[in-house]
């Protein structure tokens, strides 16, 4: 589907005009200084959630009944994943999925986003092994108190 770039001031112009471009996709709704808006039909919405909704339930079900395949996948869409241990990448498949079906039932990202950058930042903790060790080092407060780091895994 094609998405039309517009200015917001455009739609609060000429709302009309802005508004018929809706046939031909998602309109892009620029804004300056602001995060970009997107507007879309609601069917079309309401189709998209629809059809991410079975597609977090196949990637889960594929995560259950063959792991082997997903993991192979996995490596192919998240290559940092390389870095991590089997048992942390199968950790993060069951967390990913888990997570993937509970966002499309809510149609919100933001906490799928946060397992994808977390599982990340240790995948980059694996592959810098002196960074690992730093971050056991202790830490001082602002108070001046050292804090231990405990050492994980």
């Amino acid at each position: 589907m094609r998405v039309v770039e517009r200015s917001f001031s455009d739609l609060l112009r000429h709302p009309n005009d802005v508004a018929a471009d809706l046939d031909a996709g998602d309109i892009l709704l620029r804004r300056r200084n602001e995060p970009d808006l997107r507007l879309t039909l609601a069917d079309r919405d309401a189709e998209r959630s629809d059809v991410f909704r079975v597609l977090a339930l196949s990637f889960r079900n594929l995560a259950v009944h063959s792991p082997a395949v997903l993991d192979s996948a996995v490596l192919d869409s998240f290559a940092w994943s390389e870095f991590l241990p089997p048992k942390d990448r199968r950790a993060f498949l069951d967390e990913f999925s888990r997570t993937l079906i509970a966002s499309a039932e809510m149609d919100t990202y933001a906490h799928l986003a946060q397992v994808v950058r977390e599982w990340r930042a240790t995948a980059e903790i694996y592959a810098q092994p002196g960074l690992a060790k730093r971050l056991r080092l202790s830490v001082k407060a602002t108070d001046g108190r050292a804090i231990a780091v405990p050492a994980t895994g």
